[in-house]
């Protein structure tokens, strides 16, 4: 059996009869989350950044100067980010720089700049108000 790209979920559509059913409103909910939670954002320009969870892809050609505010403390049940985790990746060989304000990135430095090279990125996870790093390839912190 051939793979999908979509497992075989999809969401009940707004002409369907069902789709008032409160069931039907709790599985288009439960996608919407799953897909949340896996969100996809591409700059092609300079700019905030505006996922605090996901993947970013920086697509500009040319060096992009990013701004990614920090996450907001507490758990995602009480409107906070902990635990959340972002990937900031580029797509071109550019040594674009993402600046959070002072203290956001392991509670001490506040500018990641990329190495100019495709792929490389940087992992974080948000815990009490700052970014911290989970990993990195390419990246300097200042």
């Amino acid at each position: 059996m051939a793979a999908t790209t979509t497992r075989g979920l999809s969401k009940i559509a707004s002409t369907s009869p069902d789709y008032n059913n409160p069931l039907v409103t709790a599985h288009n909910s439960a996608l919407d989350a799953l897909d949340a939670w896996k969100a996809v954002e591409v700059d092609a320009a300079s700019g905030a950044i505006a996922s605090k969870e996901g993947s970013v892809f920086i697509t500009k050609a040319g060096v992009a100067v990013m701004t990614l505010p920090l996450p907001t403390a507490g758990l995602p049940s009480a409107g906070g980010d902990d635990g959340r985790e972002l990937t900031i990746i580029t797509t071109g060989a550019y040594a674009h720089t993402v600046t959070t304000p002072a203290g956001g990135l392991n509670g001490a430095s506040h500018i990641a700049t990329f190495a100019a090279a495709v792929g490389n990125n940087i992992k974080l996870k948000a815990y009490n108000a700052v970014w911290y790093v989970e990993s990195s390839i390419g990246i300097t912190l200042s």
